[in-house]
């Protein structure tokens, strides 16, 4: 793992990259500089200065988005729309990610082997008897991760996994950096890394001073681990504690909650279970539910949540970690749905899934499900509350290699979502179920996601 400084790459224009799973050929492409808005605002001596007035800090948040086939990321004000400012990157975002406290968001730049940190400026310190908000200018962190592929990031209130998958053909390990706020914040080089001796598309979890990450084994076929290892930091590695017996064939998604760890395999979930400094392992098989080639490749968790939400293409599962239960979710789709976004969001009273026909659907969540003795009928975890039309266009004209994106406010009950097909983006309220405004932009969108302080209430970890 190399943690480096900006150079002058940062200046230079993207270069074409699939976003996701697999690898790409890479071309470079010059692109045209997105116009700023009118309302961009640079401050008037160019110095990124601190507000201390609590009363002017945007309790919205900020968007970070990024152009289509462009290497330009730019930071919105979400108390008013406007342009805060525009970053080059070294390289075409993949993916767009935010830290633990959501003041960075990370630029994945998968095929170019690189991940940098944009800084929203919104954040808190700790001043002992309160925590004090700040806010300043977006500004290009110094912090740069460089490693073979980084594909999948995951999340808790105070740590970040990123997960290198290594590469075949270039004879590249896989590794996975685990940082923090405060890594980013000083341009650390002193956080843990675990060094694997060969390539995988893997995932992991960190857990405080220990990481929940897969195995692969040197004589598979496939690039996709089929076990788990718990291991624990020491200074700037990992060291492997234990290699669990349970198989996960075909391992793909990972999430956490405040005691369990659950990775989707082939025939089912794998759940380790924390206690203090003790790992365990158990299986929750796929039940009837699951026809064909059906499995759980994605899984969302959340740290309050007791329920995990798992994905097998467009069906969605409830899974209780503790119950061992997995349950179908009827998230009522509409014909030819597929999901491209979900999460859980407003204070974690919903989960809201964004399909690819242009509908946001939004669930209550009433927690572990539970049968009510003096009626005898019971209450999913997740019930059906409302289905958001997001846009009456024809959604075939969807702009090759786009789709509609999601992003889900930490402080208030907001989701947004990206519509490529005229530019826009839209607020909605999920606790009413309605788009409340839209926005029009001047570039082809690709990824977003939320950065600010989130409500102390609402503060549920989102895995993707």
């Amino acid at each position: 793992m190399l943690q480096t400084k900006l150079t002058l790459l940062a200046a230079l224009v993207g270069v074409s990259l699939l976003s996701g799973c697999g690898d790409s050929t890479t071309t470079i492409i010059e692109k045209d500089p997105i116009a700023v808005d009118d309302d961009h605002d640079h401050g008037d001596d160019g110095d990124h200065d601190h507000d201390h007035g609590d009363s002017d800090i945007s309790t919205a948040g900020r968007l970070v988005i990024s152009a289509k086939d462009s290497n330009l990321v730019s930071v919105y004000e979400l108390t008013d729309g406007s342009l805060l400012d525009t970053f080059a990157v070294a390289d075409i975002p993949s993916a767009l990610a935010a830290s633990p406290a959501r003041r960075y968001a990370l630029a994945v730049q998968r095929t170019s082997d690189r991940v940098e940190f944009i800084d929203g400026g919104l954040f808190q310190e700790d001043h002992v008897d309160h925590l004090h908000p700040y806010q300043q200018a977006p500004e290009l962190a110094s912090f740069v991760l460089t490693d073979s592929r980084p594909t999948h990031i995951t999340r808790t209130d105070s740590q970040t996994a990123i997960f290198f998958d290594g590469d075949a053909a270039s004879g590249a390990p896989a590794a996975v950096a685990v940082t923090t706020e405060a890594d980013i914040t000083t341009d650390s080089n002193g956080y843990p890394v675990l060094n694997y001796t060969l390539n995988m598309h893997g995932a992991a979890q960190a857990r405080g001073e220990y990481l929940v990450s897969t195995v692969r084994d040197a004589d598979s076929a496939t690039t996709l681990p089929d076990k788990v290892a718990v291991y624990h930091a020491h200074d700037d590695h990992f060291d492997e504690e234990l290699v669990f017996d349970e198989l996960c064939p075909g391992l793909h998604g990972s999430a956490q909650n405040e005691h369990f760890i659950s990775f989707g395999c082939t025939d089912g979930v794998l759940l380790i279970e924390q206690d203090g400094t003790t790992f365990t392992a158990s299986k929750l098989a796929n039940t009837a539910d699951f026809t064909g080639s059906m499995r759980i490749g994605t899984l969302v968790g959340a740290e309050d949540a007791e329920h995990f939400v798992g994905f097998a293409g467009a069906s969605a599962f409830a899974i209780h970690a503790e119950d061992g239960e997995m349950e179908l979710i009827d998230w009522q789709a509409t014909e030819g749905a597929s999901l491209t976004g979900y999460g859980f969001a407003d204070h974690g009273e919903k989960f809201v899934l964004l399909d690819n026909q242009g509908f946001l659907t939004i669930l209550n969540y009433h927690g572990h499900e539970h049968g009510d003795e003096h009626q005898g009928t019971d209450e999913a975890a997740f019930e059906f509350a409302a289905k958001v039309q997001l846009t009456t266009a024809d959604v075939s004209t969807m702009p090759q290699g786009s789709r509609f994106e999601l992003a889900i406010s930490a402080s208030d009950d907001k989701v947004y979502v990206l519509n490529p097909i005229d530019r826009s983006l839209l607020t909605v309220d999920v606790a009413d179920g309605e788009v409340v405004a839209t926005k029009q932009l001047n570039f082809m969108p690709h990824k977003l996601v939320w950065l600010g302080i989130a409500d102390a209430a609402a503060e549920h970890d989102h895995d993707h």
